[in-house]
């Protein structure tokens, strides 16, 4: 049976970095996600506890962040195809400093772009390259 998961700490990650980028409230951003601000604030919410929204709103959400859905929703046949680990953690470093309050988008910007430059030159890099 093919499972499919939802990550919705992702998607909150990607809501917080497009409302810092267009410095927009939460009700400003519900409106353009077309979503009511109640909502969009309970995916922005990290934790179990945290109400799950239904498939009609995560898909306004994502099509209002602009997101590649496959970036949230991924089914258990995804899975069997790795992808490669430098892009996954540079990827996830990225989003983190996105939804960091306590960062302009600009200055995630340039953070993002030193973590790339530092990982490029200590990764190991793969067999079989030089």
């Amino acid at each position: 049976m093919e499972t499919v998961r939802t990550d919705i700490d992702q998607l909150a990650d990607y809501i917080q970095w497009k409302m810092d980028e267009e410095d927009l409230s939460l009700r400003e951003a519900a409106q353009e996600a077309k979503v009511s601000a109640p909502t969009l604030s309970r995916i922005l919410q990290k934790g179990k506890k945290r109400p799950r929204p239904d498939v009609e709103t995560i898909a306004k959400v994502i099509r209002w962040v602009g997101v590649p859905i496959e970036k949230i929703i991924s089914t258990s046949l995804d899975r069997t195809i790795p992808e490669s680990p430098k892009k996954n953690t540079l990827e996830a470093i990225q989003v983190h400093l996105r939804a960091d309050k306590n960062l302009s988008a600009e200055a995630a910007r340039a953070i993002a772009e030193m973590v790339k430059v530092a990982y490029a030159q200590c990764a190991r890099p793969r067999r079989g390259r030089k």
